[in-house]
């Protein structure tokens, strides 16, 4: 009986050391770093005196995106979005790291996120033909959001600016290898009779002298209105309703590139530059829905060159690198393509929001075919939207394991986790909740993959935590 006694005492002590080392390592793993932050940042906010009616943020929990190449702070503050904004550089010395966005919450207009740059985008990223698809979008490269695309029905038109050597011409190339893919009509003006473009010589015309060009947009505007009686006559508004609809009059979509578009318009015979402007105005204005897509490349904007109703006509813009901020303001509004870092290839594109992006380096046509047989199986590999994770499952697994210990507390009934919640400060609590709630709402919009077992768990976890937050 005493040597019972000894040997459970002896387990019970085992048990006892081993509760204590992984309490100690979870402490100094998750929740000390965690008291450290929360610490770090409530210094930094009152050192910045950043308050509203002496109430400083509430910081409620951060979370890595975008495979990790985004960290985001998220507080509860009553301190407007703009006076954060304001505030970017400040932050930035605080934090020691570089700020790429403060956004506010859609639904919850208290809940602020600094996002931070966590991983540098990569300073080479070649083309590859599995960035090819299907739809009515180009790749453009990667952001720190993930990949970015121009949508061709939402943005029909383009800039892309760059001084020389910044990669314009390239991004040009493999914005025509993609348009050959999706077998689009396309059409090149090039006043360097297409040099650069050699590899396209055999499936696209390249027109160079005034009268050519002329005759192509007098072609494309004829053809516009050709397609606008069209829609007109079986009610219908774009080329998709329109192809859907009447079958046997199959409409292509045409793109037409322009090597250098101040070029063009900068000629001597001011009745050429005129016809030019109008021309292009016509078609940056009506041809949006019919399917003629203009892109057009520029070595160094000139606001006394392109006209207003032009750029009005043309929100889609990606701006490499300017050592000077006027053509940067030109064409984004702001200094943020004079403050890029000199890569080539680093451009910044903007659309709904400004995006950092790593354009693709393209080589030519040597990458993988791609074709109809197999295309199928690319698309299930892949899903390009307007901005898309590089990792879908980065943040889930994350989620995952933050709470898997909750999980497989509450599931296997081992203990009672409500005394180890009573040991947890408010703010980790909030934290928390947070995460338990961002990983369910994760869960519900999970695609089906390794992780879908994992997903129903925290889909299924449920816990009411208003008796610890009162």
């Amino acid at each position: 009986m005493g040597g019972s006694t000894v040997i459970g005492f002896l387990i019970f002590a085992i048990i006892i050391v081993t509760a204590v080392a992984l309490g100690a390592r979870h402490y100094n793993k998750n929740i000390l770093p965690l008291k450290q932050l929360i610490a770090f940042l409530n210094n930094m906010f009152k050192e910045m005196n950043f308050q509203t009616s002496g109430r400083y943020p509430h910081f409620i929990g951060h979370e890595y995106i975008f495979d990790n190449y985004i960290k985001v702070y998220m507080f509860s503050t009553y301190c407007p979005l703009s006076v954060w904004l304001d505030k970017k550089e400040y932050f930035e010395m605080h934090l020691n790291e570089k700020v790429l966005d403060i956004k506010q919450d859609e639904n919850r207009k208290r809940m602020i996120s600094i996002h931070i740059e966590n991983k540098s985008l990569p300073t080479m990223l070649e083309w590859d033909d599995w960035y090819l698809n299907k739809i009515d979008r180009f790749a453009i490269g990667i952001s720190h959001y993930g990949i970015i695309v121009m949508d061709l029905d939402r943005d029909p038109h383009a800039f892309i600016a760059g001084e020389t050597g910044s990669g314009k011409s390239n991004i040009l190339k493999y914005l025509i290898h993609q348009a050959l893919y999706k077998e689009y009509n396309v059409e090149l003006i090039d006043f360097k009779r297409g040099v650069s473009f050699s590899e396209f010589s055999d499936r696209v015309t390249v027109h160079y002298e005034y009268p050519d060009v002329i005759k192509v947009l007098e072609r494309l505007i004829a053809e516009t209105s050709n397609r606008l009686d069209k829609f007109r006559a079986v009610g219908v508004d774009n080329i998709h309703d329109y192809n859907d609809k009447v079958s046997g009059d199959y409409l292509k979509r045409t793109i037409l590139f322009i090597d250098e578009l101040a070029e063009l318009l900068r000629t001597s015979d001011k009745e050429i530059s005129k016809t030019l402007n109008s021309y292009l105005e016509t078609l940056t204005r009506l041809s949006r829905a019919v399917g003629i897509n203009l892109i057009m490349g520029l070595q160094r904007p000139d606001s006394t060159i392109i006209s207003g109703q032009i750029k009005n006509n043309v929100p889609f813009r990606i701006c490499g690198r300017f050592v000077d901020r006027e053509p940067s303001r030109i064409m984004l509004g702001n200094d943020s393509a004079y403050k890029l870092p000199n890569i080539k290839g680093r451009f910044m594109v903007t659309e709904d929001d400004l995006y950092e992006t790593q354009c693709f380096y393209y080589k030519g046509n040597k990458h993988r075919h791609i074709n109809d047989n197999n295309y199928q199986q690319l698309e299930n590999q892949q899903e390009i939207i307007q901005i898309e994770p590089i990792n879908d499952n980065a943040k889930q697994i994350e989620h995952i394991s933050m709470i898997d210990e909750i999980t497989e507390t509450i599931n296997n009934k081992k203990s009672n986790y409500e005394t180890e919640l009573q040991n947890l400060s408010k703010d980790e609590l909030e934290l928390l909740k947070h995460e338990i709630e961002s990983s369910k709402r994760e869960a519900d919009s999970q695609k089906p993959s390794v992780l879908k077992e994992q997903s129903k768990q925290i889909k299924d976890f449920e816990f009411d935590f208003s008796e610890f937050l009162d």
